[in-house]
């Protein structure tokens, strides 16, 4: 039986992995920024998420109630998705998508290593066999 965190994390990367291919094909003929697709796909996205809680009814029980540190987290989740979705629009819009895209994708080794430093996550040998080799794997895919 597949965990459901691991479902969800197959389904974002194949989201992410469609969505490179779109940016890529929406400014290859330069009548759309990159900024523009982005802007586009962030109201999209803006909408579903207020939709989702609003649905799930957590507008109403935050009411009151909004730990302040969360938000805190929260609003710093927005300034760095922001730099890493503008620069990841940006770098598709200039150069190809063999070599933008496999950098890119090392924020999730970036990401792996920042929660063993700061969440206190267990490192093994084996979790670090396989980030060194992914790092390996990144640099011949995009050279």
């Amino acid at each position: 039986m597949i965990r459901a965190y691991v479902l969800w994390a197959l389904i974002g990367m194949i989201g992410y992995s469609f969505t490179t291919l779109f940016v890529k094909l929406a400014v290859r003929t330069g009548h759309i920024s990159s900024f523009m697709v982005l802007t586009i796909a962030t109201v999209m996205v803006a909408a579903s998420s207020i939709g989702i809680v609003a649905v799930r009814g957590e507008l109403n029980a935050i009411h009151g109630q909004i730990d302040q540190t969360a938000v805190l987290w929260a609003g710093a989740t927005g300034i760095a998705l922001t730099v890493a979705v503008s620069s990841l629009f940006r770098a598709l819009s200039l150069g190809p998508a063999t070599i933008v895209v496999p950098i890119y994708g090392m924020f999730i080794t970036g990401g792996a290593a920042l929660a063993v430093l700061f969440l206190h996550e267990p490192m093994t040998w084996k979790k670090a066999l396989g980030l060194a080799a992914s790092v390996v794997g990144i640099c011949l895919v995009s050279t």
